[in-house]
Order: structure tokens, then sequence, then C-alpha cells
């Protein structure tokens, strides 16, 4: 009787345990779904808001003897800087001290002791600025061909320079555009020398900031250009 009665306990024990594990199992597979439910909700609200970017270069090169934009930063949050010693990797520009930086509303860019050999064009000091989708060039003993430039441009202005051996350059001087998502780009010179084979465009002290449009409904819009010629024979 005893031992019966014992063999009776064991067996409701077991399947006591049984309905136990029974009844826990769906839950313990049910949690892996509800702990990964959320993370794939919230990745594309990650991605969705995040804002443009401001951003910044010394210079570059386009053409047979190209140049990447150096030295080049960008940000969307804080201040993000970078400076650059010397930039001397091909004959056709030669510049020192290239200093930049950027954050989402404002960047800046300077090059020192410029100079594009081919078309005569030599700087002291050449920068750009943006800040709340306003921008600004400036150019400190500047000149191209021995005639002065202006060392506080207006926006998008152009000089049409005629160099020997080459023909007829173009030069703009704080080029200023509108981009898509509202941002304004700066470019302090842009420099076209149409040499043999393919032409080539110089680019000197670039910045870029603003807000994307459905960001800020006030923001400026995309400056006018003014144009001065000035015929300049090299």
């Amino acid at each position: 009787m005893r031992h019966s009665h014992a063999a009776g306990r064991l067996t409701a024990a077991g399947l006591l345990v049984t309905g136990l594990v029974a009844t826990t199992a769906p839950a313990l597979a049910a949690a892996p779904a509800l702990a990964t439910a959320p993370a794939l909700a919230t990745a594309p609200a990650t991605a969705a808001t995040r804002g443009p970017e401001g951003s910044a270069y010394g210079l570059t090169v386009d053409g047979p003897l190209a140049v990447p934009p150096v030295p080049s930063v960008s940000s969307a949050a804080g201040t993000v800087s970078r400076s650059l010693a010397r930039e001397d990797h091909t004959k056709l520009v030669n510049a020192s001290a290239l200093d930049v930086s950027a954050s989402r509303a404002r960047a800046h860019s300077t090059v020192a002791r410029l100079a594009v050999p081919s078309a005569r064009l030599l700087a002291s000091a050449v920068s750009a600025r943006c800040e709340a989708g306003r921008g600004s060039a400036h150019l400190t003993r500047a000149n191209i061909a021995g005639r002065e430039l202006d060392a506080s441009p207006p926006p998008n202005t152009t000089v049409p320079v005629d160099v020997e051996g080459v023909g007829r350059a173009s030069l703009t001087l704080n080029k200023q555009q509108r981009m898509a998502d509202g941002r304004l780009a700066v470019t302090a010179m842009e420099l076209r020398l149409p040499l043999p084979g393919k032409a080539s465009t110089v680019r000197i002290a670039s910045a870029t900031c603003g807000r994307a449009a459905s960001d800020d409904p006030g923001e400026a819009p995309a400056p006018t250009p003014v144009k001065h010629d000035l015929p300049v024979t090299g």
C-alpha cells in the first residue's frame, strides 16, 4: 500500500511538471519575436531623421591631372575640422595651409599661398564661408595675369582671361549654387582651363551649409548671378 501510494504521488508530480513545461514552452518561443520587433520598427526612423550635412574642402581639380577634394570634411551635427600643410601633387596648382571646418549650419574653408602657374593666378589667401544658408568669399592680394581681383566679389562674378598658349579660360569668383535639398554651396574660385587634350577645372576653397528646404521654409532663395566681364590677356 505504501509503495502504491508513493507511486501515485510520483505520477501526479510528473504530470504536474509536464503540464508546466507544456504551458511555458510557447511563451519562451514567443519571447525572441517580441524582443526583435521594436528594433525593426525603429531602424527606418533613425535614417529618416538624419539631416543634410555641412561640408568643406580646400581644393580639387577635375581633368587629366585630377586632385580629389583635399582636405575634406562633412558633419550633420557638431563642428569637424581638418588641415593640410601643403598641396602640390601636380604642376597645375600649388597651395599651402589649407584649413577647413564644417557643421550642419556652417562651413568654412581657407587656402593660403595659392598659385596656378598656367593661368598666372596668384593669391595670398582665398576663403569661402557659409552660415545659416548665406555665403561669402574673400580674396587677399589675388590677381590673374597681373590684374588685381576684388577682395570681396559679388556672387557669381566671372572673369574671362586669354592665357597664352592655352586659349580662353574662365574664372568665377564667389560661385554660389542652391542645391536641391536647400543647402547653399559656395566656392571662392572656380577656374576652367582649356588645356590640350581635355579641359580642367580647379576649384579653390568651398563651403556648403544649410538645412533642407522642408525644414526651413524661410531660407533665402538661390542667388542671382552678377557677371563682371574683365578681359585679361596673359
